[in-house]
């Protein structure tokens, strides 16, 4: 049970600052925690929405998802805002829950269906009135890639993932491809090697 990981975070042209942040912790026994929080607009502000989020996953990676999304919702509201994805692993099991709020997405490359989906709202502001949660089984070798509106969805489309290659490889490949300069641009991509 090996899990390998990679990630990018670039701020969009002309700031020096993202307002796109990231979380990946392991914690006791099996679990891994992945996110990708996008704070509303750019610079300053917005990573600090995003960064708020953020340590809310840091301190309670264990909790339970929808309280996670709760915790940060409440924590948000004096800032601009931000969309989240969440992706917990439990890497004994080989089970995957996610929640996304807003506009942010989730591909996973696997012989198995999983289409991961994100429901609209935006931390700090509205939450769905009923926050989705879903729990999929996945093999090992499965690539996950979390990402940011500052990466066009089309390279889910293109096939053009090489699980070959590490995980870093394929995060700077798809921003490198697919990153828009017009946004801040964030890529995880987790695999359980």
């Amino acid at each position: 049970m090996t899990i390998l990981w990679g990630a990018v975070n670039r701020p969009k042209q002309t700031q020096e600052i993202s307002g796109d942040t990231y979380v990946v912790k392991e914690f006791a026994p099996d679990g891994l925690m992945v996110a990708v929080i996008d704070g509303l607009g750019g610079g300053e502000e917005a990573a600090r929405a995003a960064l708020g989020a953020a340590e809310i996953v840091q301190n309670h990676p264990d909790y339970p998802l929808e309280d996670i999304i709760r915790r940060a919702h409440s924590a948000l509201h004096n800032t601009r805002g931000a969309v989240i994805a969440l992706l917990r692993l439990n890497l004994k099991e080989h089970k995957a829950s996610y929640i996304g709020v807003g506009n942010i997405g989730i591909y996973v490359q696997s012989a198995q269906p999983i289409k991961p989906i994100s429901k609209n709202g935006i931390l700090g502001y509205r939450l769905p009135p009923a926050l989705l949660q879903l729990h999929y089984p996945y093999n090992s070798g499965d690539t996950f890639v979390l990402y940011s509106d500052g990466i066009s969805s089309r390279f889910a489309l293109d096939g053009k993932i090489d699980p070959s290659l590490a995980p870093q490889a394929v995060a700077e490949s798809i921003l490198a491809n697919y990153g828009k300069t017009i946004d801040d641009a964030t890529v995880v991509v987790v695999r359980d090697d």
